[in-house]
């Protein structure tokens, strides 16, 4: 039996009053929801093996061998790997970072994991990251010590609501290897070189990033795997970022294919548009930076907060001055708000069910 109040039965002032408090309630969820944009900063770097390897592959004698591991040993990449960290903390600690030419050297005297000795400086400087993806491209062998080139995407931990999960990817356009002598052993016939794509959410909101290291052949294989990647990001429909060493300024076709693509170089519209590539091979003078070849690449977020470089200035006054012979590049970027047909869909919703639960109550 329902009581009668001035008229008014009192399943009719508890609807009401329910009815309005619910309104309110899910405006205020909706607003809270608009008001308070996803914040996603990402960073690339290639980390360089610390060498150059050219004469290598030309001349794999001893004496050549030698120089090379002796460069690797003198541009000391856990010092470098140090500097790194420190640009990372420096970024705010992004979500999710690339890298290149995460190698995997060993010998016989022992092992070097550009990816673990990163991880490791990030956790001294306070940073917690996970391996999210990898990619593994060619490895080389000579004479005991052999080399694995690998792209791998680092992903923060302990970030409530952020998960991300990727795996590496081969490209189909691929430069055959020279004809190699016998004391020569290579994993494959190409210059492998491929992406890791990683499927990642924030708060809910779902998103891709790629990061990748394209060929040095301009005009031959490099926009084909450009191409790669276009094609299988078009599969999906969520924002999407894609960064790297793209080995290419941007008045060449593969940067061309990015923007036709409806991608957006975070750096260029921020004026951060200083160049990226290449240090000296010893990292020991003066910079002699002056191709623009890494990017942050971002297609369908709502907005570019923030685009700058990284490891363009030196760490420390001598060998090795430089953290990289690349710079990296730090982006923060907007998850889209919702559209005005969705905000509204989102509080019909929310308020039929808690008008559900009013009339469950009162009855």
């Amino acid at each position: 039996m329902a009581i009668s109040l001035g008229g008014m039965k009192l399943k009719q002032i508890a609807q009401r009053s329910f009815f309005c408090l619910s309104f309110a309630f899910s405006i205020g969820s909706i607003d809270a929801a608009v008001a308070t944009p996803l914040d996603i900063t990402v960073m690339t770097q290639n980390l360089y093996i610390g060498a150059d390897t050219l004469p290598l592959l030309q001349s794999p004698d001893t004496a050549t061998l030698a120089a090379v591991i002796q460069s690797i040993v003198a541009n000391n990449f856990p010092a470098r790997a140090g500097a790194i960290a420190n640009e990372a903390v420096q970024a705010g600690g992004p979500l999710l970072i690339g890298l290149q030419e995460a190698f995997l050297l060993s010998s016989p005297s022992g092992t070097l994991d550009y990816t673990q000795i990163l991880l490791d400086q990030l956790a001294s400087h306070g940073l917690s990251y996970q391996i999210a993806g990898v990619y593994q491209g060619l490895t080389v062998s000579i004479d005991g010590f052999s080399s694995t080139d690998r792209e791998v995407v680092l992903a923060r931990t302990g970030v409530p609501g952020f998960t991300a999960s990727g795996q590496g990817v081969t490209f189909q356009a691929n430069v055959p290897l020279p004809p190699l002598p016998p004391t020569v052993v290579a994993s494959a016939s190409t210059f492998d070189r491929g992406y890791v794509l990683v499927n990642a959410t924030l708060d809910g909101q779902p998103f891709q990033f790629v990061s990748t290291h394209l060929d040095e052949f301009h005009t031959i294989a490099q926009p084909l795997q450009a191409e790669e990647i276009l094609t299988k990001l078009a599969t999906t429909h969520e924002p999407q970022l894609v960064v790297g060493d793209f080995n290419a300024n941007p008045s060449e076709s593969t940067y061309a294919e990015m923007l036709a693509a409806g991608f957006i170089d975070t750096a260029a519209v921020t004026g951060a548009v200083g160049p990226t590539c290449c240090q000296a091979a010893d990292l020991n003078m003066m910079s002699l930076l002056h191709n623009r070849f890494d990017y942050v690449f971002e297609r369908d977020f709502s907005s570019i907060d923030a685009a700058f470089l990284v490891g363009n200035t030196p760490f420390e006054n001598m060998q090795p001055l430089w953290p990289s012979d690349h710079a990296g590049v730090v982006a923060t970027v907007d998850v889209p708000e919702p559209s005005t047909a969705t905000i509204l869909l989102t509080g019909i919703l929310l308020l039929g069910i808690r008008l559900l639960r009013v009339r469950r109550w009162v009855e």
